[in-house]
């Protein structure tokens, strides 16, 4: 090759520049081998290859082309980020023919051809294509560059560059010149990249631990719901992922601490004003009756009041009970298989006289077919109980109950309406929240737990339960209760 060059310049440099094209350059340089012939601001003025005989090169470029008389070894190595992205590191060590190093240039380049690093042209940033391709030519290319400057027979500068192709030849001598210098470069090369990683794994490492550190410092002073944005390896990513996870949860554990603290307050203050009222009345009329200021007949029509009184009393405290001990780990249910159509008609059936001495109509509407569902019995039934309970305090006289069941997409819809004066509006959105009554069961010390109760049952049987906001016509009120079929 280093002949071949040598002859190619030779040959040019005694040549008229219009004779350029009697020189037999394939022979010279080989089958498709071709010459480019550069003036002195590296403009092509002779091409014996059409395709190659308008370029242009600049100072950058040509500095990637080694002489006729070195030999160019390049080895690229390719690195994938955790990212996606590849980064490249070009190795271009320049040989004479007995094998002297001359030169050594590194570039670290990623896919935009962006310069991480290099060993030369410091104030360089950016590789164009056509530099990155002279660069790595002798180890992509099908063809040996060379360069060589000579004066031409006007005593012009000129530089000629010979693409010569390559050979089974070329490539084994290259490997014997090469080969004792690549053992040495393999070891700089590899400190050398061994130092490269420890910094870009120190400068990746450092950023979320710092990003982290200070996220932390924020929640331990109070600012809960800090939430990092990090862009980075997947891993890292994945920890301020966990990281933005957890302190949602702990914003909102925070949010529904605050919640459950204020929905205690009230429910004690709640409690209180039901209790008080009762109590009341009942310690004035026993006053009354042990300061011996009453007749026989008012008497007893004080201790009438007070057996009422402490009856409300009992069933206001025993829904205190049932409602704060449905959430309580002790509390279990014991589901069985049952058909639910059967357990709605034996409970109504029981139900029947109190409908009838009350002076309600009841109408029942469930299929003769099996329904099948994993029920407790016992407290589903006081679902059923709440709900009538809330007929029988708000209707009048003559109203009617509705009870259906449809079975649907594995699915046992239970509907409970009826005709009655309906729940108030101001109310409609709330009413399984606890302690929220009409104003009726308000007076009649309602307890507003019955819905809410109801809730917690269905909810813990897998089903839902809702207030219809458009009942179907002539209905006031229609609860629809769902659960998994078996």
């Amino acid at each position: 090759m280093f002949l071949i060059s040598k002859n190619c310049q030779k040959k040019f440099s005694e040549t008229k520049v219009e004779e350029y094209n009697q020189i037999d350059v394939e022979k010279l340089l080989g089958d498709k081998g071709y010459v480019q012939i550069l003036d002195d601001k590296h403009h092509v003025i002779y091409s014996n290859s059409k395709k190659h005989a308008k370029e242009k090169y600049t100072d950058y470029e040509l500095s990637y082309v080694s002489e006729y008389n070195n030999f160019a070894m390049v080895t690229i190595e390719k690195y994938k980020n955790d990212d996606g992205t590849t980064d490249r590191v070009v190795s271009s060590v320049i040989y004479t023919a007995t094998g002297k190093e001359v030169k050594n240039v590194m570039y670290v380049v990623d896919e935009g051809l962006n310069i991480l690093y290099s060993t030369e042209h410091q104030d360089k940033k950016k590789l164009t294509r056509r530099e990155y391709d002279l660069l790595t030519r002798n180890a992509t290319s099908k063809y040996v560059l060379s360069k060589c400057n000579f004066k031409d027979d006007e005593g012009n500068k000129r530089t000629l560059l010979a693409f010569s192709p390559k050979t089974i030849g070329n490539d084994l001598k290259r490997m014997r010149q090469a080969f004792l210098a690549l053992i040495i470069e393999f070891f700089a090369v590899y400190i050398l990249l061994l130092l490269l990683f420890s910094l870009w794994v120190s400068v990746r490492v450092k950023k979320p631990l710092r990003l982290l550190n200070q996220a932390m410092q924020d929640i331990s002073s109070g600012n809960k719901g800090t939430i990092l944005e990090y862009k980075g390896p997947k891993e890292f990513v994945e920890i301020c992922d966990n990281f933005n996870e957890m302190s949602k949860a702990l914003d909102l554990a925070e949010h529904e601490n605050l919640r459950l603290q204020e929905e205690k307050q009230k429910m004690i203050a709640d409690i209180s004003h039901d209790l008080k009222t009762p109590i009341t009345v009942i310690k004035g009329y026993a006053g009354a009756i042990c300061d011996g200021v009453t007749t026989p007949e008012e008497q007893k029509k004080y201790l009438e009041t007070i057996y009422l009184r402490s009856e409300e009393l009992t069933e206001l405290i025993n829904e205190f009970h049932e409602y704060a001990k449905i959430d309580h780990p002790d509390n279990t249910f014991h589901f069985e298989q049952v058909d639910l159509c059967e357990f709605t008609r034996e409970y109504f059936a029981e139900k029947y006289n109190e409908f009838d001495l009350g002076g309600y109509a009841l109408e029942i509407e469930i299929p003769e077919k099996k329904i099948m569902v994993n029920l407790d019995q016992k407290k589903f039934k006081r679902v059923y109980d709440n709900i009538t309970g809330n007929f029988f305090k708000y209707s009048p006289p003559g109203a009617t109950f509705f009870c259906s069941i449809i079975s649907q997409d594995h699915q046992a819809r239970i509907i409970l309406a009826d005709n009655g004066n309906g729940i108030p509006l101001a109310i409609k959105d709330s009413v399984f929240e606890p302690f929220v009554v009409g104003e009726k069961a308000r007076n009649q010390n309602g307890s507003g737990l019955g819905l809410p109760l109801a809730k917690k049952i269905v909810e813990a049987h897998n089903g839902s339960i809702e207030l219809s906001k458009l009942p179907k016509q002539g209905q006031g009120t229609e609860f629809v209760v769902q659960l998994n079929t078996i």
